[in-house]
């Protein structure tokens, strides 16, 4: 099988410490491409940035459809542009966020969310909305650091995840979700030190797409992701 991981921003330090977490835990039948999108911002921190980063997501994934990929990974927590990528492929196309909602309610009662800034709260909140998990969701907190920060600044990035981590734990949290691709690779050490599951969306999202893909399903086509009719551009 042959998936890509598509990195929808331009930050060559991301996608390469995705690269290197996917080539550890991928099947050695698996052929996996890790790239980021030709063009768009370096790290993806507002609804501004997505918006400028999906023109470039699309045309990967067009592309991507036509090369022979079994499936797309999206290798963004805020899931860019899901919705759309979903309607215009042949192919199914899997985001970390809601690969990483679903994963977590099969380890406990409610989750708990890791972000980067103080503003993404309210963002990562109304996310969970949208899925309609408020129940299942024990809050979230930020580290106040950039993207690429994150994925540059180890141990600064798990201390601050740990106290992050224990205040959600506090509020009710029994498995905690590093809400940015950018912390891949952190979960296993984080676990370890607060005692309870802590989901890194890449490798989540990655095992999990190598299973679905045997099962030969897609994201339907006669509904919420049914193909979009060619429109007339003026």
């Amino acid at each position: 099988m042959k998936i890509l991981v598509l990195n929808p921003n331009t930050s060559e330090i991301v996608t390469q410490k995705v690269a290197d977490v996917i080539h550890q835990i991928a099947r050695p039948d698996t052929e996996v491409v890790v790239k980021s999108i030709e063009h768009g911002p370096e790290s993806l921190e507002s609804f501004y940035d997505e918006a400028l980063a999906v023109p470039y997501e699309i045309d990967a994934v067009k592309k991507a459809s036509e090369e022979g990929f079994a499936a797309i990974i999206i290798a963004a927590f805020c899931d860019p542009g899901i919705e759309a990528l979903k309607e215009i492929s042949s192919i199914p196309v899997f985001g970390l966020e809601e690969c990483s909602f679903s994963v977590s309610l099969l380890f406990g009662n409610k989750f708990g969310i890791l972000t980067e800034k103080k503003h993404k709260e309210s963002v990562k909140s109304r996310e969970v909305r949208k899925h309609g998990l408020e129940k299942r969701f024990a809050g979230v907190c930020a580290l106040d650091m950039g993207v690429v920060e994150i994925a540059n600044q180890r141990e600064k990035v798990f201390e601050r995840g740990k106290e992050a981590a224990k205040k959600l734990i506090e509020n009710g949290a029994e498995v905690i979700i590093l809400g940015c691709s950018s912390m891949a690779g952190y979960s296993q050490m984080l676990s370890k030190e607060i005692g309870i599951p802590v989901i890194d969306p890449t490798i989540a999202t990655f095992k999990l797409v190598e299973g679905l893909i045997e099962t030969g399903l897609s994201q339907s086509k006669i509904g919420l992701y049914s193909t979009p009719k060619p429109q007339k551009f003026n």
